[in-house]
Parts: structure tokens; sequence; C-alpha cells
């Protein structure tokens, strides 16, 4: 009469230690377009697959975010705009950034020859906020040098309809090369003045250097990990 009661109370253990390891809970992400769209959404979506109990929640923003006072978990940034007392985690490979244009766009308006040549061509920008309106400005560097250029574009956007507007012909635009790595390959688009393409700090996963945290946190934080270069 016993062995029954003891069997159900095993079986009553068993769930509750299946409960307790079965990743759960809410992890919210502040990243920019470029780290949500090229890694954290492909590295994150098997996750969610494998475990149905996690909610995820990625704000793309563009704009500096204090994550702790805006109650993010954790945010991405390049390397040298994360706080000092922030723990950081690499992410990706030092982010290099390309000039692309369409085929088509070529073949109507021709190819720069040099930066000072983008200011006669059709430019698809982005704004560094709504609120001030700022044109974000294309970083160069050529035999050492940084060059700074502020695009006058005729069409401005934030998010991934730039590389859609790029594919239709729009003009040309200044982006991640891991944005467009795969169009390139495949010759959808071209990218112009490959010698004067700027390399930024890889991107980093950042978050407040606290003990406990939960194991979503922990397999987030090491589903995104890279060893750095």
């Amino acid at each position: 009469q016993l062995f029954p009661l003891y069997q159900a109370i095993n079986n009553e253990v068993d769930a509750l230690n299946d409960f307790l390891s079965t990743p759960s809970g809410l992890i919210r992400i502040n990243a920019p377009a470029v780290a949500a769209e090229a890694v954290l959404y492909p590295k994150l979506k098997s996750i969610l697959n494998q475990y149905p109990k996690i909610r995820l929640e990625i704000v793309v923003d563009d704009r500096w975010a204090d994550i702790v006072k805006e109650g993010f978990d954790m945010g991405v940034r390049l390397g040298n705009e994360v706080a000092k007392e922030m723990i950081a985690v690499p992410i990706s490979a030092p982010l290099k950034m390309a000039l692309v244009a369409s085929p088509d766009y070529l073949a109507q308006y021709g190819s720069p020859k040099n930066i000072d040549d983008l200011q006669q061509h059709r430019l698809i920008g982005a704004k560094l906020s709504a609120e001030h309106g700022a044109e974000m400005q294309w970083e160069f560097k050529y035999k050492k040098e940084l060059i700074t250029f502020t695009p006058k574009s005729q069409f401005s956007i934030n998010n991934h309809l730039r590389l859609q507007a790029v594919s239709d012909g729009l003009g040309i635009a200044w982006v991640a090369h891991m944005s467009v790595a795969d169009t390139l390959n495949s010759g959808h688009l071209v990218e112009l003045l490959p010698e004067y393409a700027m390399t930024y700090e890889p991107l980093y996963l950042y978050y407040p250097s606290r003990r406990g945290h939960s194991n979503v946190f922990k397999l987030i934080v090491d589903a995104l990990r890279v060893e750095a270069t």
C-alpha cells in the first residue's frame, strides 16, 4: 500500500525537477537593427522552438538606451559604446561596413570612383532620431585616414526596407556588410569602393554585473557568444 504513495511522491518530485530545470521566463533585449536582424534573430530562433516556455522580446532601437532604467535585461552595442561597469560579451566579428547598389542602378547611373562622387548619386540614408532629423553620417577609412561623409539622401528609412530600396534600384546605401553578405555573393547587390570600407569593433551583448542570473539568461548569453578575434 505504501509503494503507490511512494511512486506518486517520486513522480511529483520528478515533475517539479523538470519544471525547475526547464528554461522559462521573459528576456528583454534592446538592440540596433543590424544586430537584431543579422545576429539576434538568426541565433535565437532555434531556442524559441526548443524551449516554448521562453518568452523573448527584442526592441529594435538605434539610439543609446539606459537598459537598467528602461527595464531591459541586456542590450547590444559596438564595443566602444558599452559602459565600463557593464559585463560585455562579443557576439559578432568586427563590424565591417559596405557601400552597396543594385546592378540596375549602376547600369543607369554608373559607379562612383571615390567618396566625393557620391554627391552626384541618389543616396539612401537613415535618420539618427525622429526628433531631430539629423542624417546619419557615413564613415570611411582610406590609407589610415578617416573620412566622414554626410549624405543628402533622396530617401531615408531606419529599418530593413533600406535594403529593399537598394534592391529596387533607388540608390546607394551604407550598411553593415553582414546584412548584405548573401546578396553580394549572389550578385543581386554590388559592393562599391571596398578600399574605403570602414571596420568598427565587434557587436557586444552587455548587461549589469549582478549575481543570480536565471538559466534562461545564461542560455541566451551562451547562444550569442562568439570568441573574440
